[in-house]
């Protein structure tokens, strides 16, 4: 016990120490220019309600859940087509699991320069091919429609790997004899995919989306340097909402409160989905 208190220490001082702060600090008025700090209750959990910034509050909550929902969607569908594919034998297979991984090993910020470049109306690639081929060349990062879907697709070319990587592995780690049964048996291939390895890989599909949930909660870089919340707010999230009310506008006790929300919103998808992870435990 003794020899593992300083490693408890560190995670205290890392990790726990300063949620508690930021906790108690949603509890207060503080703010960097105010030279006081006084106990404010539930001032700012009521102004996320009803407050003068309810609405700004309201739609970045609403956009976290569009954002969070539309991604991990988009990921597990095509991570998973992608783990079944590259988990069979075939030539080239090392390669093409090789590539998959190139995503991982890019720079987040590079990578999210990069895509603003490509996406860009003025001198993005990705309208100059449509363009060349005659279709229309949306303004994507100016679009209140196409924005949020853009980032997205964005996020998906990095956690699409991530999610088929993991369900890869968990995949080749299945005994091949109740699928060379079942295949015997005259079961189809979505048949086998379906009744025997779905349901093996549940836990690790779960790990999986929990993974990716996690990342995609404390998303902030691509809103910051891609659309900067915009247009409008359509692109507003929780956690660049939290970085707007806290380090721009100074009000420290009101962006501890929307901290302490995206938390809340974060725990519950998560507990939800361990519970899968335990089955397979």
């Amino acid at each position: 016990m003794l020899a593992a208190f300083p490693a408890f220490a560190v995670v205290a001082a890392v990790a726990v120490i300063p949620i508690l702060l930021g906790i108690w600090l949603s509890f207060t008025n503080y703010q960097p220019l105010s030279p006081s700090l006084r106990w404010a209750g539930l001032t700012n959990y009521d102004g996320i309600v009803r407050g003068p910034n309810a609405l700004f509050a309201h739609t970045a909550i609403l956009n976290t859940l569009i954002f969070v929902g539309g991604a991990i969607a988009v990921e597990t569908i095509l991570g998973v087509a992608i783990a079944v594919i590259l988990a069979r034998k075939f030539r080239g297979v090392l390669f093409f699991r090789a590539i998959f991984v190139i995503p991982l090993m890019v720079n987040g910020v590079a990578s999210t320069v990069t895509w603003r470049s490509l996406f860009s109306t003025s001198n993005g690639w990705i309208n100059y091919f449509l363009g060349a081929v005659g279709l229309g060349q949306p303004n994507w990062l100016g679009n209140g429609h196409l924005a949020m879907p853009t980032i997205i697709f964005i996020d998906a070319w990095a956690g699409v790997p991530i999610v088929a990587i993991i369900v890869m592995a968990g995949i080749l780690m299945l005994p091949p004899d109740p699928m060379e049964a079942a295949r015997i048996d005259g079961a189809s291939a979505i048949g086998v995919f379906r009744h025997i390895v779905l349901p093996a890989i549940q836990p690790v599909l779960a790990f999986a989306v929990m993974f990716r949930l996690i990342d995609l909660f404390r998303q902030f870089a691509e809103f910051q340097l891609i659309t900067g919340g915009g247009p409008g707010l359509t692109t507003t999230v929780l956690n660049f909402y939290v970085y707007q009310e806290t380090f721009v506008n100074g009000d420290i006790g009101f962006g501890a409160a929307l901290a302490v929300l995206l938390v809340v919103m974060m725990v519950i998808p998560l507990a939800i989905l361990y519970r899968f992870t335990r089955r397979g435990v």
